[in-house]
């Protein structure tokens, strides 16, 4: 075990291992911290690991635990109480570039969705099921003012 000192530990850990993804791992901390301070989510204790993925990496993981090879946008992983951790999220910026091209997107609002659609999944948030999409996506609305309301969304560019 780690011993802490003062400091508190992080409750989000940001792996950027997207090829020409540029983020500032503080704003992905600061989406997670005013989530979570707002209180409209039951969000789960403990760390909270975001992985920022290609798309051949995304593609491979949904293969390996969804039986599906293709690309998709975010997948979630439930975390363990018992080691405080929280989950994991694993986006794909090259997915939502994509789509935030194709739809006339800002690009950084869509990574920062995906972001947000994994932390409610974390939530216990479903979207199999028309009636859960449905849930999701007014959960994802209001997620989105949070953020939009304590200036807390990303700024992402990908080269």
């Amino acid at each position: 075990m780690i011993e802490r000192t003062n400091e508190q530990p992080k409750r989000a850990l940001v792996n950027n291992l997207c090829p020409g993804l540029r983020l500032k791992e503080s704003q992905i901390e600061r989406l997670i911290e005013v989530l979570d301070r707002d209180g409209a989510f039951d969000a789960p204790a403990g760390e909270l690991s975001i992985a920022f993925v290609s798309k051949k990496e995304i593609a491979r993981l949904h293969a390996d635990f969804m039986d599906d090879p293709t690309p998709t946008d975010v997948i979630t992983f439930p975390g363990d109480p018992d080691i405080e951790l929280a989950g994991e999220i694993c986006v794909c910026p090259e997915v939502a570039r994509d789509y935030a091209q194709r739809e006339r997107l800002d690009f950084s609002e869509e990574l920062s969705l995906y972001v947000i659609h994994g932390y409610l999944h974390l939530c216990g948030f479903d979207d199999i099921e028309e009636s859960d999409r449905a849930e999701m996506r007014r959960a994802e609305k209001l997620a989105m003012q949070i953020a939009r309301a304590a200036n807390a969304l990303p700024t992402f560019t990908l080269g």
